[in-house]
């Protein structure tokens, strides 16, 4: 499994779209900044399936809660958990070191510094924002949530491994 982060702001990322000749699209915004939408999502290619969670900041213990939760859904199977994470200071440390002691079937591999192409979930934030937040405004970071978590619900899990680049 393959776990990152994201930020989504209020602000609309724009992109091309279609007009009619002569025509300016108009996409409404307000320019904030500020208000930042913090999710996580992790997704196993192999198996088709991804898994989104907002979390209030981007930092240690939102990494925990996010693992915690996790191991919670997997309760009862017996597996051993490889999850590869980038190198952001919160997937490491001694909270980090420490959770991992006590659950002896989930191990943290790191991926290389500076390299998001090994990661299969930057291409499903990438699909995400294609989808639902490009060209697009919304009025408060609950809608923004609704739009990102809603899109990849419905994705199927042959059109996430595509995604992953897994035939």
């Amino acid at each position: 499994m393959f776990e990152d982060e994201s930020g989504f702001s209020k602000h609309p990322r724009l992109s091309r779209l279609w007009t009619r000749r002569g025509q300016r699209a108009r996409i409404p915004t307000r320019s904030e900044h500020r208000q930042r939408l913090n999710v996580f999502g992790w997704v196993a290619p192999l198996l088709g399936r991804h898994g989104m969670m907002r979390l209030p900041k981007g930092n240690t213990q939102a990494f925990l809660v996010l693992l915690r939760r996790l191991r919670q859904s997997l309760r009862g199977k017996t597996l051993h958990l490889y999850y590869y994470v980038d190198r952001a200071p919160w997937h490491r440390g001694p909270l980090v070191d420490q959770f991992l002691a006590s659950q002896r079937d989930l191990h943290l591999n790191y991926l290389p510094s500076y390299q998001p192409g090994l990661n299969p979930q930057e291409r499903i934030w990438r699909q995400v924002r294609y989808e639902r937040t490009t060209n697009h405004w919304f009025a408060d970071l609950d809608q923004t949530w609704n739009a990102v978590r809603d899109a990849s619900r419905r994705w199927s899990p042959q059109k996430i491994k595509r995604l992953c680049h897994i035939t």
